[in-house]
């Protein structure tokens, strides 16, 4: 036997001697197609994918040959239903459905209601519309509603509805997802309402302009809030009202179209705000959000008038999409007393001429920089005279800074010419560390 011949032998082996929970545990990581393919390897694979805990189906990828028709739908059908009655009788941890070419949607609601009765922990159900099947409406079974296991729920649909009962609804749900393009918001925060012990909640999708209404979000056990909507026509208001007493964390990601309302968020500690622009709407928005102690905030456009004091402001991750906003930095710096962190990430684009953009350092030496601020990040610097200008400041300045971090993609200074100049530059903290690293 060769050398060759004996490594695999050797490899196939200690695969072999593996316990099946732990080769069940690998194959629990592979599509469900693929997982089912191993009963080609030996007599033992034979039946090791029927425990597997997880599946995941999807009609796209797994039969991507025959997807559109009837023939790649009716293929798609059978595998599934063949896969759930040949499984073994222990439960189902994860299971992921997506579905596009599939017709038969009494068939979906069958391999749910399967998942249901194997007591699911995590439930991904994506369905969506194709030119075959445009107009299509599917209703969530009752039984989902009800299951006792379920603790993550994943919705991904445009033609989703749901009609939860009137009592009972999710005991063990703490995490639900919903992205939907034009949904209906009543039956969204019916659905929300719907889960008494609710921890995380994310929703990300697109309202539709002539049918947006105000959305209401009241659940007292949320911990972690993320939104990420928009409306399909600029310029289109619809008010946002959140009410989370033991809210700690919220990722927002907005247009300029709504107003918010935030209550009761005296418990936040982390907000992550990404804005296009920053009416005077948001100006609410961000004094509900100023005791948090770690912020990261993401505009295009923001003036000093828009923010308010953040008193336990520790950590602050600016994000930068033109140079004249450099000066932002140091607006920023007034309003947060007690901030020891400080990260920023220029992404500007390169096409504009600002080499005749100066920075005017301010005129009074602000306190807060020279006793708190330890760290300073700065990623996407280009060797803007700004950016070298407000470097020069804060490290002059910051009394106690124990590093700097620069992170380069240079453009408009060599690497020599850089090193150079900040060599030249007097510190205020005689134990800074200043580290170039290139991106």
């Amino acid at each position: 036997m060769s050398l060759v011949l004996k490594r695999r032998a050797k490899v196939k082996d200690r695969i072999n001697a593996l316990p099946d929970a732990l080769l069940c545990h690998i194959l629990s990581f592979l599509p469900t197609k693929y997982a089912v393919r191993t009963t080609i390897l030996s007599r033992r694979w034979k039946n090791l994918w029927t425990s597997v805990p997880n599946l995941y189906f999807n009609d796209r990828k797994d039969f991507p040959s025959f997807q559109a028709g009837p023939y790649g739908s009716n293929l798609f059908t059978r595998f599934v239903d063949r896969v759930l009655y040949f499984r073994d009788s222990s439960d189902i941890k994860k299971f992921r459905l997506s579905v596009t070419y599939t017709d038969d949607l009494s068939h979906v609601d069958g391999w749910l209601c399967t998942a249901v009765r194997r007591n699911v922990v995590e439930l991904d159900f994506e369905l969506c519309q194709s030119h075959y099947n445009q107009y299509r409406e599917f209703e969530l079974p009752q039984s989902l509603f009800t299951c006792r296991t379920l603790t993550v729920l994943k919705l991904s649909s445009n033609c989703i509805t749901y009609a939860p009962p009137t009592s009972g609804c999710f005991p063990s749900l703490k995490f639900l997802y919903v992205a939907v393009h034009y949904p209906d918001t009543d039956s969204i925060e019916k659905l929300i309402s719907c889960c008494p012990i609710l921890e995380n909640l994310n929703i990300d999708g697109i309202l539709r302009c002539d049918v947006v209404s105000d959305i209401h979000i009241s659940v007292p056990t949320l911990k972690t809030l993320s939104i990420n909507l928009s409306v399909d026509r600029q310029y289109h208001d619809y008010n946002l009202f959140i009410n989370g007493p033991k809210l700690e964390n919220i990722d927002f990601k907005q247009d300029l179209s709504s107003n918010y309302s935030l209550e009761h968020s005296k418990s936040l500690v982390k907000a992550n705000i990404v804005l296009k622009e920053v009416p005077c709407r948001v100006v609410a928005l961000l004094e509900a959000i100023s005791n948090v102690k770690y912020l990261s905030l993401s505009a295009e456009r923001l003036k000093e008038w828009y923010l308010p004091v953040f008193p336990n402001l520790s950590q602050l991750k600016v994000v930068l999409y033109d140079s004249c906003y450099w000066e932002m930095l140091v607006m920023l710096l007034r309003k947060t007393p007690n901030l020891e962190d400080l990260i920023v990430e220029d992404r500007t684009i390169c096409q504009r001429d600002y080499s005749k953009l100066r920075w005017n350092p301010p005129k009074f030496l602000l306190v807060y920089l020279r006793s708190h601020l330890k760290t300073i990040t700065i990623r996407g610097f280009k060797g803007r005279e700004i950016e070298r200008e407000v470097s020069k400041y804060l490290l002059e300045n910051a009394k106690i800074l124990k590093k700097m971090t620069i992170y380069t993609s240079l453009v408009h200074i060599t690497e020599k010419e850089l090193y150079k100049e900040f060599l030249m530059f007097q510190r205020g903290s005689v134990t800074c560390q200043v580290e170039f690293i290139k991106m």
